[in-house]
């Protein structure tokens, strides 16, 4: 199945974005999902979306594109964009996918296109699946495999690398798989990422406590309540309750 990357444009000028986007377009593995025009309006995007691919600039008007990813937990592919070639060094130095200069010719969104399709290619990467809600997973412990319903499910909390799933009854199982990830594969309609670390399931929430411009929420089978982040409870409020 071909890979389409899902990709957010991060640039203060808008003919700028205009302009990426509409060599993006020629491409059809790439799905531009959104833009943003400062770090102050990226940082919600990128949590809510958690996009394949930030093409971010580096002098944007609050700050540095440096600034911007040292404000998320993002683990996806940055490609740096910019009239700049001095960040060159900086940005290979934290694991940039590419460089590219303005202004981007189609010929060098190829070759970046193939080059992350080379990557993939060579890691084995396959599609990935969005789970139903009445699935079940597969869940490898140390001396144990477990095929658990993910209608059981409560919390999914990061734990450096790996994620801590716990169901309904308070167990824990522990698996080497980033939040980032599991966010995509898990069904929106019953979960919802909260705060950097945690996705909750809403079919078991007791009750919840606003708590200033956050909140505390308690889960079914969890002894200590899950904290809504600031960003994050505006987004929940925009998403599921003023429709």
């Amino acid at each position: 199945m071909t890979k389409i990357f899902t990709s957010l444009i991060v640039d203060d000028e808008r003919l700028a974005r205009v302009a990426l986007g509409k060599e993006l377009s020629k491409f059809t593995d790439f799905e531009i999902v959104g833009e943003a025009s400062s770090i102050k309006t990226a940082v919600p995007v990128i949590k809510k979306l958690n996009p394949d691919i930030i093409f971010l600039d580096i002098q944007l008007s609050d700050g540095t594109g440096f600034d911007l990813l040292n404000q998320v937990d993002y683990n996806g592919k940055v490609i740096f964009v910019t009239a700049y070639s001095d960040f060159a060094t900086r940005a290979f130095e934290i694991n940039a996918q590419d460089y590219l200069l303005k202004p981007v010719s189609k010929e060098r969104v190829n070759s970046v296109l193939n080059r992350l399709k080379e990557k993939n290619k060579n890691s084995g990467f396959v599609q990935e699946k969005v789970f139903n809600y009445d699935d079940r997973i597969m869940v490898e412990q140390k001396k144990s495999i477990h095929f658990l319903k993910l209608n059981t499910l409560v919390l999914f909390r990061a734990e450096r690398g790996y994620t801590s799933i716990f169901d309904w009854t308070g167990k824990e199982y522990l698996v080497l798989e980033s939040l980032g990830r599991w966010q995509k594969k898990l069904p929106a309609d019953h979960f919802a990422r909260v705060h950097r670390n945690s996705i909750i399931n809403f079919n078991f929430i007791e009750k919840a406590e606003k708590s200033g411009n956050s909140a505390y929420i308690f889960l079914k089978g969890v002894p200590v309540p899950v904290i809504v982040s600031r960003g994050y409870y505006k987004l929940l409020k925009a998403e599921y309750f003023y429709r």
